[in-house]
């Protein structure tokens, strides 16, 4: 068998050959195409992957029924729909650079193994005991081998508390790096600019993805934000930077504006404040499931106005902010 030279990046023919494959053998399965597929397959590196992307994206939906009207569709469809529907079904199978369409798109996110809407959280138990907690909007991938324990990041905000297990390193992958758990309890997010690991109990490794990078312990009580290129400077974390797991916001002087940036994590509309007030300090804590008791608490200690705007006739509320009163 050929040997790719990146074994993430699926060639866009071979992406749609792939999904031609499925749709025959969805039609009707025959011995022949059985073992045409497996010829195909045993051609090359490419093959095998896509295939097993689109194999993994049936475990994940529960059956392609739901899927192959769409793919008859694209195969046949006119433009513009065709190429609309075209770029869904790559996106099925790749992965990487292939098709410059990177793993942690809004598609794969929905495929995730795990996720979370906005204002949800979830706790989770993996199959190796370790318990997992997911925060509001976030998305992780499982993939367990008999080597290694990995988990994928794709979005948002996870806390993991890792179970025992000496034979298999305990990994989180991010888009900047990797964490390796090294017998601990840690949260790990990622946003645009930067992913983060904050370490509760016992240490964590952080590797940068770039070559040059060099990796970082990180010690219980410790978090640092990192890049490709490397770790910034660690900071000390405490219960306040875990409080989140048990669906709650600690702030302690905490400037107006940044705990309403936090609150909007968990709200189905932006939470903002005018610059007048932004700078204000605010303690307390605050259950992320009460956010319109939240507002109004915050608006009669600080002497302020909730400003509320809204669209269609006042039936979907769009942007809440406070606002020093007039």
């Amino acid at each position: 068998m050929a040997v790719m030279q990146n074994p993430q990046e699926i060639p866009r023919d071979v992406a749609r050959r792939a999904v031609e494959w499925m749709l025959e053998l969805q039609s009707g399965p025959s011995p022949a195409a059985a073992q045409a597929l497996r010829e195909w397959r045993a051609q090359h590196a490419a093959h095998e992957l896509a295939w097993q992307r689109v194999e993994g994206l049936q475990r994940r939906l529960g059956g392609l029924s739901g899927m192959t009207s769409v793919a008859h569709a694209t195969l046949a469809a006119p433009h513009p729909r065709r190429r609309a529907a075209k770029a869904l079904l790559v996106l099925m199978v790749c992965g990487g650079a292939g098709y410059a369409l990177q793993e942690r798109t809004p598609w794969r996110q929905w495929a995730a193994d795990h996720r979370t809407r906005p204002g949800e959280q979830r706790h989770i138990q993996l199959a190796d005991g370790t318990r997992l907690v997911l925060d509001t909007d976030s998305a992780v991938d499982v993939r367990f081998s008999a080597g290694e324990r990995h988990l994928v990041l794709l979005r948002g905000q996870i806390f993991v508390a890792t179970a025992s297990d000496p034979a298999r390193r305990f990994l989180v992958e991010m888009p900047q790096g990797l964490a390796e758990a090294l017998g601990t309890e840690f949260s790990a997010h990622t946003d645009e600019a930067r992913d983060g690991v904050q370490v509760f109990a016992g240490a964590v490794r952080l590797t940068p993805a770039g070559a040059a990078a060099t990796p970082r312990v990180l010690e219980a009580g410790q978090g640092a934000r990192f890049t490709v290129q490397g770790v910034d400077p660690a900071h000390p974390v405490g219960p306040a930077d875990r409080a989140w797991v048990q669906g709650t916001l600690i702030a302690k002087g905490q400037r107006l504006a940044d705990l309403l940036a936090q609150l909007s994590r968990y709200s189905p509309h932006p939470i903002g404040c005018s610059a007048a007030v932004a700078g204000l300090r605010v303690s307390g804590t605050y259950p992320v499931t009460q956010i319109p008791l939240i507002l109004e608490s915050l608006a009669a200690t600080l002497q302020l106005e909730i400003e509320t705007e809204t669209r269609f006739w006042g039936r979907q509320v769009v942007q809440v902010r406070l606002v020093a009163k007039a």
